[in-house]
Parts: C-alpha cells; structure tokens; sequence
C-alpha cells in the first residue's frame, strides 16, 4: 500500500473549499468587442467578485445578477449616482468609463456588502 501525500495538496483543497464557501474576491474584466465586460453575482452572502479589477479609460459594461434575496440586491453606486433594487433571478446592466486610477465602489442600502472596481 502506497501511503505517500503529495505536499500541498490539503492546503489547495482547503483554498478551493474556501473559494467556493465566500465566492470570488477578485477578478479582471474580460476585453471584448473594445470593452471591459464583467458580472456580478448578488447572493446572501454578498457580491462576487467583490473587487473588479478595470484598466483606466476603457469603458465597461457591468452586469449584476439576482441569485438570492436580501438587501445586497438594492444596489448604489454613488460615483455613478446610480441606485437600482432586483428581484431574483432578475439581470441590470450598466456602462461607464472609469478614470486612470480611480476607484468606483458599491454597495447595498444598508452598506452590510460592498464591492469595488479599480
């Protein structure tokens, strides 16, 4: 019998595991079509990916999507001056162009989750 462990491999189940329990934390933009496109998952444990990262002067289009109910599904972006509520299962997309260097967070009404593109 062959009892020989890779090393590492507990620590990768364990980081997988965790990854999939809280959901992404972070994530590029995809380029397509000459824009930045990225989807934002709301559940009741908040936005995922909850910071996007965006290159400076590209615009980008923005989906949020409903997967659950609870307060993340009310939805402002100050920096935007845009507010929105969805139900689930519902779809709101946005489009804008961020400045070099500039940071547009959002959050839901009661600021429990929140989220970023940089």
């Amino acid at each position: 019998m062959n009892t020989t462990k890779k090393k590492g491999g507990w620590a990768a189940g364990v980081l997988l595991s965790a990854g999939l329990l809280i959901g992404v934390v972070s994530q590029n933009a995809q380029a397509h079509g000459g824009a930045q496109d990225v989807t934002v998952t709301i559940t009741s444990k908040g936005y995922s990916p909850s910071s996007i990262n965006v290159k400076g002067g590209q615009k980008v289009h923005m989906t949020f999507v409903s997967k659950g109910n609870g307060c993340g599904n009310a939805v402002t972006i100050p920096a935007l001056k845009k507010s929105f509520t969805l139900k689930k299962g519902q779809k709101k997309s946005i489009a804008f162009t961020p400045k070099k260097g500039q940071t547009i967070s959002f959050a839901c009404s009661m600021k429990m989750f929140k989220g970023k593109v940089v």
